[in-house]
């Protein structure tokens, strides 16, 4: 099974702001959808409160894992709580075995990206061509070990940014 980890991040390495995305990028959410979907995705309390606020529930179509110490006050159908990064890790694995899915993302926040970065396959990073302010971001040398496996560039005329979709895969691994 493989784990990939999905992020958008600035060239400053800046992936959020206030726990929100720095930028709209309708293209690059339809990706992540299409990405995702039947997927097990791992992420982090405050990026799945963002998710619901953002989208009026948890993200359909996939089965999310939320690390959260303390729990969820409400477990709607398809989401699941985990202790630590790595219970979230086994859930997800669980998840693909009995469901027969190969892959499970990784999709946030940064703690999250930064615990389970070692267990990273193969790395889905949409790129933004822009330095932007924020307070989360990856953490520093988080593509060592890793090499371009694809890319595609694209633009965002109405949010005057322009970003690629690279696909990085570790050395030595798939």
């Amino acid at each position: 099974m493989s784990v990939r980890l999905l992020v958008a991040a600035a060239e400053n390495d800046v992936i959020g702001r206030g726990g929100r995305l720095p930028w709209r990028l309708p293209a690059d959410l339809r990706r992540f959808a299409s990405l995702t979907r039947g997927h097990a995705v791992v992420m982090g309390r405050a990026t799945y409160e963002s998710v619901v606020a953002s989208v009026g529930g948890p993200l359909p179509g996939r089965h999310s894992v939320v690390v959260s110490g303390r729990g969820l006050d409400v477990h709607p159908e398809g989401v699941e709580t985990a202790a630590s990064p790595q219970d979230a890790a086994a859930r997800a694995e669980r998840f693909g075995r009995e469901h027969n899915v190969e892959d499970w993302f990784v999709i946030g926040g940064a703690s999250i990206y930064r615990q389970l970065l070692d267990q990273v396959d193969l790395i889905d990073l949409t790129r933004v061509h822009a330095d932007v302010d924020g307070d989360a971001r990856m953490p520093p040398g988080w593509l060592d070990g890793f090499v371009v496996a694809g890319a595609e560039t694209a633009t965002d005329e109405a949010a005057g940014l322009s970003y690629s979709y690279l696909r990085l895969t570790r050395a030595g691994r798939r």
